[in-house]
């Protein structure tokens, strides 16, 4: 079987990144959405993007005590630089991928091999959706008027759910013996895959013995999830948007999770789809949701910018 070119792919995600905001613009009027930014309150809004800030302070950190457990020490200072500079390549290369990839080949530098490097990147991750999703499920029980309009929600976080847990046996408790079987096997394509299953599974067995450190990250993760919530409903206020601040811990983690879906470019066009289907429970127009949504995407691009500067300036 043929793989896609990667080239190809990219240009059908553009191709549908372009739909989805023709389908979301195409019965709005440019002006109404430029009014609505020009008259949002741009101290309020400086102090949205400010938080991007704390968060990555905050993430660094995390990192730093997730590197602990393999014996890698460094700075957060360093730690912090490597996020900045994945939030540059996020907008170049697929969703997060990108990102992920700088963080492990920096962890990689620190003297890890590339397994470890890997898993300490994807637990890093993987903390942080798992506190999107239980602010899902805590958000589920009051903001009823957002839940119960929203087709199938419970049925989708089962499944969330589901799969989460699936991640955590495989991180937290991997079977070992069962990868080693997988990699003896006799057809080379399985053998090579349990290869590489046992190398990751040895690497995330790691963390199993360092549970009051998962604890530690698990409560940095929340308090990383609680800004990212916080800088969106910011956002709402400056745009003096009638949203209450516990319901974006319902509707910032759906979000997130749809523009994660690999089939626009950086979530363009999911992203302002998402944020106005929320928003009509609300009564709010289009054109302050498209507004809203371009407000936070154009401080994620000023991110990417600084990030691209730390880049350039880096010793290596």
């Amino acid at each position: 079987m043929k793989k896609i070119n990667p080239k190809i792919f990219f240009i059908i995600k553009i191709f549908i990144s372009g739909l989805l905001l023709y389908y979301i613009i195409r019965d709005v009027n440019f002006t109404e959405i430029l009014k609505s930014i020009e008259n949002s309150n741009f101290p309020i809004l400086l102090l949205a993007f400010s938080l991007h800030g704390v968060g990555l302070y905050v993430s660094a950190v995390r990192w730093k005590i997730l590197l602990k457990t393999q014996n890698v020490e460094t700075k957060v200072w360093y730690l912090f630089k490597s996020y900045l500079v994945a939030t540059f390549f996020n907008h170049f290369l697929p969703s997060t991928v990108g990102g992920d990839s700088v963080r492990a080949y920096d962890s990689y530098r620190l003297g890890e091999d590339k397994a470890n490097a890997f898993a300490v990147v994807v637990v890093d991750r993987f903390m942080g959706l798992l506190t999107l999703l239980i602010f899902v499920i805590f958000s589920m029980f009051f903001s009823k008027h957002i839940t119960d309009k929203i087709p199938d929600l419970g049925l989708w976080v089962s499944l969330m759910i589901a799969g989460f847990l699936a991640i955590i046996w495989f991180v937290f408790t991997p079977d070992i013996k069962l990868f080693e079987k997988i990699k003896n096997s006799h057809n080379k394509i399985i053998a090579k895959a349990g290869s590489l299953l046992y190398k990751l599974a040895n690497a995330f067995w790691q963390f199993s013995k360092h549970r009051q450190t998962l604890i530690e990250a698990l409560f940095l993760s929340i308090i990383l999830q609680a800004n990212v919530v916080t800088y969106y409903y910011l956002i709402a206020v400056g745009l003096d948007l009638p949203i209450d601040y516990l319901d974006f811990y319902l509707i910032v983690p759906l979000t997130i999770f749809i523009m994660m879906l690999p089939i626009s470019v950086n979530g363009i066009g999911l992203r302002e789809n998402a944020f106005y289907f929320f928003f009509t429970f609300y009564g709010i127009v289009k054109s302050h949701a498209i507004a809203f949504a371009w407000i936070e995407f154009a401080m994620l691009l000023v991110l990417g910018i600084i990030g691209g500067i730390t880049y350039a300036l880096r010793k290596h």
